[in-house]
């Protein structure tokens, strides 16, 4: 009896040491983030360069300090290169949709008068009672979207001041990309020589552990992000409707951002249509909600898993848990947690589970 006792009391002693360890990493870690964000990114970078550097090195006799220089300078011109092509897409979808505004301005107002008619007449015919009650409704809601809309002029300010910090985290972030690139080696056999050995083999494989669900969650985001894409625009294409790739484009992005999804531009667009007399596209736009929302539901747990090693069923609750303890962040740190706890019991440290 006193051996099971301990066992569960050292199983509830270790669990509840793993979750108050994670917690505290997790507020820890988020400080830290912030003040090494723009390393942290430099040393992704200089990552993503280190093929084409030892490409310099070893087969042009390049020295590397000459190599990483050329390396995050051709880094810096695809990067501008990609934004400018992406700018120039967007401006150009959007100068035919400027274009276009004083006919789709004309046809949004003459759907706003009928849309109000039949409000008012609605409205005339209500109950005193239930019109009382629409009356207090619209009031709040034009409270609220005051409240809103009280911010913005604020934001905008905020925005403008930020543009200098921008420009030097971006200086901030190229430099230290050379730097890492350059010294590599110094670099990490400082930082072997801070570690007592007896951890270096831990901590080498938490880093390991720590970089593959990171990247393989964003690969995995990626990857959704791009068939969500494709399934917007074609659908799009389908039902009609113009600037489909900016729209997809748009759609695609938000869709990535785990709270909001497809549903945040296509649910009260079709409300619109419905509203406007648009029952067609109305229809067209919640069946292609309904397929990105199947697909995405579908796959996310399968593409995440396999992406970052874990079961599709573990992925999905570690993601829900993660949601619920640590907001949208927790999305990502729910997998990337279990990923390294079950490396950690892997390594012996520690018995939650049986393998």
């Amino acid at each position: 009896m006193n051996i099971k006792l301990n066992k569960y009391t050292n199983f509830i002693l270790n669990t509840m040491l793993v979750i108050l360890s994670i917690v505290l990493a997790y507020f820890v870690a988020v400080t830290v983030f912030k003040w090494l964000l723009p390393f942290i990114i430099a040393y992704g970078l200089a990552r993503i360069i280190e093929p084409l550097v030892l490409f310099l090195e070893r087969r042009a006799k390049i020295p590397r300090k000459a190599a990483s220089a050329i390396s995050v300078f051709l880094a810096l011109v695809l990067i501008v290169s990609l934004l400018i092509f992406i700018a120039n897409s967007i401006v150009y979808e959007l100068k035919g949709l400027v274009e276009q505004l004083p006919e789709l301005s004309e046809m949004l107002s003459e759907s706003a008068d009928n849309l109000l008619n039949t409000g008012i007449n609605i409205y005339v015919n209500l109950p005193i009672e239930l019109s009382q009650f629409v009356d207090s409704a619209i009031n709040a809601l034009a409270n609220s979207l005051g409240t809103l809309l009280a911010p913005l002029p604020e934001a905008t300010t905020k925005l403008a001041k930020s543009l200098p910090a921008v420009l030097i985290f971006t200086i901030v972030l190229f430099i230290s990309t050379y730097f890492i690139s350059s010294d590599r080696e110094g670099i990490k056999k400082f930082l072997v020589r801070q570690i007592p050995a007896a951890w270096i083999a831990r901590i080498v494989s938490i880093k390991n552990d720590l970089r593959f669900a990171l990247l393989g969650y964003i690969k995995a985001q990626l990857i959704l992000m791009g068939i969500t894409f494709v399934e917007v625009t074609l659908g799009l294409m389908i039902i009609g409707v113009e600037y489909a790739l900016l729209l997809g484009l748009l759609i695609s992005l938000i869709d990535a951002v785990p709270v909001l999804g497809t549903g945040t531009v296509l649910i009260p667009w079709a409300l619109f249509s419905l509203l406007t007399g648009e029952y067609m596209l109305a229809l067209s736009l919640i069946i292609l909600y309904a397929i990105t929302l199947l697909v995405r539901q579908s796959l996310e747990p399968r593409i995440v898993g396999g992406q970052i090693g874990l079961y599709p069923l573990a992925t999905l609750i570690s993601m829900y848990i993660g949601l619920k303890i640590f907001g949208i962040f927790g999305m990502i740190l729910g997998p990337v947690v279990t990923l390294i706890v079950r490396n950690l019991q892997r390594a012996g440290l520690f018995r939650l589970w049986r393998e």
